[in-house]
């Protein structure tokens, strides 16, 4: 019998370990989950409470602008102001972690798409039980407040319709030579789940890699920048696609021929809301939470092509791709198992 290596022994509680922090962290039952939000929180009792604490306090992975209109919007639903700080996952860990030994996490709700952590915050007992508010996929700490569907962007001048790569190995054809922008998987856990997912996927694997290779594409540090190499000729296919990217651009410069298609396997990233287990405005944090999650919430913290909503495709989001095609077994919580393999993998082929 083979021998389970000290690295392979880790992974293997930490799977365990998460497992067991998803079920302490309470999934709706399947008629709650079914339910419809409200148009606005219409609780009486939260909606006092919540302005009478006045201030609420953000930390958010989402988008600034996202964080903006959710803040302009909801003071003038409730009179409320929020202030936030935006960071990526991995340093709101790092910062959340030092607060929490310091006795206390000082923001009063956290907007992140690291569910490990999370989940292990949870675990911990540092997060608290979010409102009464049906909501797709929720649990009683955490709900999905925004999904992001992982895209390949093409340049619409440079593509013709019948060139649009209709599969990952369409990239592999001469014409897209030199042509091709990767960004890369140290932008994140989250940016890096596609890549886990081609090469879990027993049509790709490591050997589409290894072709792609031959492209000699060009690696980049940012998900703007793939939008913005698309859409400025250099790049004529370029991903992963942040789809919000691409319609920033064609925002502020309306007729920029970039676009984005969706490549099977899909793959999807969420961002989460959860509230501090010691919130200073508590009530206004689980306002704040009930606003996320209603129909105005969503649409709001969504538009303006942002990103896609689980309620649907509500007015200004983006459309998101059909469900039967999007592989949910490709989590960001199994590409965190295996982050540095992939990490490992692009800097050997992508020399």
């Amino acid at each position: 019998m083979k021998k389970t290596s000290r690295i392979e022994r880790r992974t293997l509680v930490r799977c365990l370990a998460l497992t067991g922090m998803i079920v302490a962290a309470g999934v709706w039952s399947s008629a709650q989950a079914q339910a419809k939000p409200p148009q606005r929180p219409t609780d009486a009792k939260l909606i006092a409470a919540g302005k009478a604490d006045a201030t609420l306090t953000v930390y958010t992975a989402s988008s600034a602008t996202a964080l903006k209109a959710d803040a302009e919007a909801f003071e003038k639903a409730y009179g409320i102001k929020v202030s936030y700080t935006q960071m990526t996952s991995g340093p709101m860990a790092a910062r959340v972690d030092q607060e929490i030994k310091a006795g206390r996490i000082n923001a009063d709700l956290i907007v992140s798409a690291d569910t490990t952590t999370l989940y292990r915050w949870v675990a911990g007992g540092y997060i608290g039980k979010l409102p009464d508010v049906p909501f797709p996929d929720r649990t009683e700490f955490v709900a999905p407040i925004q999904s992001i569907y992982q895209s390949l962007f093409y340049n619409t001048a440079g593509v013709a319709k019948a060139d649009i790569p209709k599969t990952w190995n369409d990239l592999l054809k001469p014409k897209f030579t030199g042509k091709i922008v990767i960004g890369s998987p140290r932008i994140g856990t989250a940016y890096a789940t596609q890549y886990y997912a081609l090469l879990k996927d027993p049509n790709y694997g490591e050997a589409f890699f290894q072709k792609l290779a031959l492209q000699k594409p060009r690696i980049v540090a940012t998900p703007a920048l793939v939008a913005q190499l698309t859409a400025s000729g250099e790049a004529l296919v370029a991903f992963n696609g942040i789809p919000y990217d691409a319609a920033n651009i064609v925002t502020a410069n309306p007729g920029a021929p970039i676009a984005y298609t969706y490549l099977d396997p899909i793959t999807t990233a969420r961002t989460y809301v959860a509230i501090s287990a010691k919130a200073q405005k508590p009530n206004a944090a689980k306002l704040f939470a009930a606003w996320l999650m209603s129909v105005e919430g969503q649409t709001v913290h969504n538009g303006e092509n942002r990103a896609s909503s689980l309620l649907g495709n509500l007015p200004g989001t983006l459309a998101a791709p059909d469900p039967a095609r999007v592989r949910a077994d490709y989590t960001v919580n199994k590409t965190t198992i295996e982050y540095q393999a992939i990490i490992n993998m692009f800097d050997r082929t992508f020399k």
